[in-house]
């Protein structure tokens, strides 16, 4: 009896382990909500992410050449964190229109709590692009 729990006890610490979402987990294209804009330059568009994800998150990567940021809430008293990217294509000026991508991930698949950031993201874009 006292092995089995031991081994359910292990089992449980390694899929916690192993299912845990990082800033390198989030990729354009798998995943999350897209949305257009018109109307805006590339730069414009940039500032304003950039605005939306500095306000309650941390931001680790931001890459305006790509098109890419990456941020992240940290663990709280009931939450090991969440993840959030942020993708926008094209990644240059001059397009006539363009999209912009929010993925937002828990740390764990077993985390029960947190926050998706996803409506929370595009909310603060629009806001920022009077949109």
């Amino acid at each position: 009896m006292k092995y089995s729990t031991l081994f359910s006890v292990f089992i449980f610490i390694l899929s916690s382990i192993s299912g845990c979402a990082t800033t390198d987990t989030l990729q354009p294209g798998t995943g999350g909500s897209s949305f257009e804009v018109r109307g805006k330059t590339y730069d414009e568009i940039w500032k304003a992410i950039v605005r939306s994800a500095g306000r309650s998150l941390t931001i680790v990567e931001s890459n305006k050449e790509t098109g890419t940021l990456k941020a992240e809430n940290g663990a709280g008293m009931a939450t090991w964190g969440e993840v959030v990217g942020v993708f926008v294509r094209p990644a240059s000026n001059g397009a006539s229109m363009y999209t912009i991508e929010v993925q937002s991930l828990k740390r764990s698949r077993i985390q029960l709590t947190g926050q998706d950031w996803t409506t929370t993201m595009i909310t603060g874009i629009k806001t920022e692009l009077d949109q």
